[in-house]
């Protein structure tokens, strides 16, 4: 897997913040969503892959404006394990509009989930779901708006988990310019490169 992770200068239009993050499979849910069969969606978002045999995340940021936060995590997987992480996103995505988890303040807050309108074609399968949440701290509102895009390429899953925060006092309309957005040429070249680093 080490070969397909990038580094600087391999992503045309982005940088490469750090050296990628190793990702032992070991990190486990916290079980804090409610219902529990949305957990998956929240795992994904957050970078748990309790499943996965090993991974690494790499935090990247477009070079134009874009959402200030991007992270890509490559996660393999033993026979089958890959296909049953992303059925398992599906599963959680039919059966959850919404559920709630708790902030780092404590509080717990209800998350709008919808898959994403424009869903990429890269790897062997993919899927793209964004969610959304409101918090108030010190008597400041703000709107999160979180894009999650998994891309299954033979035993191993590409996540790349794009996320902005907004004020929630701007209108509709200035909110949704600052929406992730999927960038499929990225994933089709990431998705690829993973696929090839199986069969080097």
């Amino acid at each position: 897997m080490a070969a397909a992770l990038p580094r600087q200068g391999a992503l045309p239009g982005y940088r490469v913040n750090s050296a990628p993050e190793a990702r032992t499979g070991a990190e486990k849910s916290d079980h804090s969503v409610r219902p529990a069969a949305c957990q998956p969606l929240e795992d994904a978002r957050s970078g748990v892959f309790a499943d996965s045999a090993a991974g690494a995340r790499v935090p990247i940021s477009p070079l134009k404006f874009a959402p200030p936060t991007e992270t890509l995590t490559f996660t393999s997987y033993r026979p089958r394990g890959a296909a049953a992480h992303l059925a398992s996103l599906t599963t959680a995505l039919d059966a959850c509009p919404s559920f709630s988890m708790p902030t780092r303040y404590g509080e717990r807050v209800s998350v709008d989930v919808a898959r994403a309108e424009d869903q990429v074609s890269a790897g062997d399968a993919s899927v793209s779901f964004r969610l959304h949440w409101a918090t108030t701290a010190k008597g400041f509102t703000s709107d999160t708006y979180v894009l999650v895009t998994t891309v299954r390429s033979g035993e191993a899953i590409l996540t790349d988990v794009a996320d902005t925060g907004v004020g929630s006092q701007l209108s509709d309309a200035k909110k949704r310019a600052f929406l992730p957005k999927p960038d499929e040429r990225l994933l089709k070249s990431q998705a690829d490169a993973l696929g090839r680093a199986q069969h080097a």
